[in-house]
C-alpha cells in the first residue's frame, strides 16, 4: 500500500508539472527587456530530484554606461528552495555592451511544484533609474523512485565474538604509546620555537594599507609604462594596487570583484561623492582598456594616476588631521 502511495503521489507531481508547461506557453518568456537593458533568469533544469543542486543563472546585458545592481539572493530564495553558494561572477564586453552573470548553486530539500519568485534588477543610465523584473521560474523537485521489487540478500554471516579485556588493550595500548610520542615530539618543536623567538629581534610592525598603496603608486609612476606604450600593463597594476588597498583597508573582496561590485561596496564606506568619482572614473576606464582596447589619452593615463593618489588619500586612516602626500605629490604641488 506504501508502495502505491507513493506512485500516486509521484504520477499527481508530474501532471501539474506538464501543466505548468503548457501553461507557460501563454506567458511572456524570457529576457525581459528594456532601452538600455535585458535580463535573463534561468535553472539549468526545471525537474530535479530532492537534495540535489543546481545552478540558477543572472544576466544582465547593458550598455557599458549604465550601471546594474543585481538582487541580493540570501542563503533561503524562498520558503522550500535554498541558496547552497554564490560562484564567481564574470563579465563579458561586446563593443559597447556588457554582459554581467552572477550563478548561484540552489536547491530544494522538499518534493512538489515551485516557483521561484520574480527577481528585480535596479538599471541606472545617466538621470535615469528604473527596475526591471524577472518572469517567475517553475522548479519540479520529486522523491527517486521507489524500487517495487522484492530484493534476496545474501544469508548473513556468523557474529563475531566478543572482544576480552586482552584484546582491547591490545589495540588501544599501541594507539596511546604512539599518541605520546607524537604529543611530546610536537611540545619539543614548540618549546624550541619558543626558544628561538625569544632569542631573535621584535619584527617590524605591519604598515598601514595607505602606505603600501602610495609606496606601489610612487614605484608604477616612476616606471612610466604608458609613455612605453604599455598602456594596458599600466592599467592592471593600477588596478590591482587600488583593489589590493581597498582589500586591507575596508576588508572587502575587491580582488575578486567586478567594478560595479566594488564601486556598490565602496557606498557604505566613503561618503564624498568626489572620491567614489574618482574611482570610478578609474576603474571603468581601466575596465575598457583591458577588455575593449580601449587607447586613452595621456592626459587621461595622468589623471587616473591622480585619482588613484586621491581615492587612497581621501579614504586612509589618517592618525592626524593633515593628509597624506607622498614625495612625488609634493613634487607636483
Amino acid at each position: 500500500m506504501r508502495g502505491l502511495s507513493e506512485t500516486g503521489s509521484f504520477i499527481k507531481i508530474l501532471a501539474i508539472y506538464l501543466v505548468s508547461i503548457l501553461l507557460a506557453g501563454f506567458l511572456p518568456i524570457h529576457p525581459v527587456v528594456a532601452q538600455e537593458a535585458a535580463i535573463h533568469v534561468k535553472t539549468d533544469t526545471s525537474a530535479i530530484l530532492i537534495g540535489d543542486q543546481i545552478g540558477l543563472t543572472l544576466e544582465a546585458d547593458v550598455q557599458h554606461t549604465c550601471n546594474v545592481e543585481f538582487p541580493l539572493l540570501s542563503d533561503t530564495l524562498t520558503h522550500y528552495i535554498h541558496v547552497v553558494r554564490r560562484l564567481q561572477a564574470d563579465t563579458i564586453v561586446d563593443g559597447n555592451r556588457w554582459k554581467i552573470i552572477h550563478r548561484y548553486l540552489i536547491t530544494s530539500f522538499d518534493s512538489g511544484l515551485f516557483e521561484i519568485p520574480s527577481l528585480p534588477f535596479r538599471l541606472k543610465c545617466a538621470n535615469n533609474t528604473d527596475t526591471l523584473y524577472s518572469t517567475p521560474l517553475q522548479l519540479l523537485v520529486t522523491y527517486p523512485p521507489s524500487d517495487t521489487i522484492p530484493t534476496i540478500f545474501d544469508i548473513k554471516d556468523p557474529l563475531p565474538a566478543p572482544y576480552t579485556l586482552e584484546d582491547y588493550l591490545r589495540i588501544v595500548l599501541p594507539i596511546l604509546l604512539a599518541a605520546l610520542i607524537i604529543f611530546l615530539f610536537f611540545k619539543y618543536l614548540k618549546k624550541k620555537k619558543n626558544r628561538r623567538s625569544q632569542l631573535a629581534e621584535p619584527g617590524k610592525p605591519s604598515e598601514p594599507a595607505h602606505v603600501i598603496a602610495l609606496r606601489e603608486l610612487d614605484r608604477l609612476k616612476e616606471e612610466k609604462l604608458w609613455q612605453q606604450g604599455l598602456i594596458k600593463e599600466y592599467y592592471t597594476r593600477l588596478t590591482d594596487i587600488i583593489r589590493r588597498y581597498i582589500e586591507q583597508r575596508f576588508n572587502v573582496p575587491a580582488m575578486e570583484q567586478t567594478s560595479s561590485e566594488i564601486l556598490q561596496s565602496m557606498k557604505s564606506f566613503v561618503l564624498e561623492e568626489d572620491t567614489l568619482r574618482a574611482l570610478q572614473e578609474l576603474l571603468l576606464l581601466a575596465d575598457m582598456v583591458k577588455f575593449a582596447r580601449e587607447l586613452p589619452m595621456p592626459d587621461e593615463n595622468e589623471s587616473n594616476m591622480l585619482n588613484a593618489y586621491v581615492f587612497v588619500n581621501h579614504t586612509c586612516e589618517r592618525q592626524s588631521s593633515e593628509d597624506v602626500i607622498t614625495d612625488n605629490q609634493k613634487e607636483e604641488m
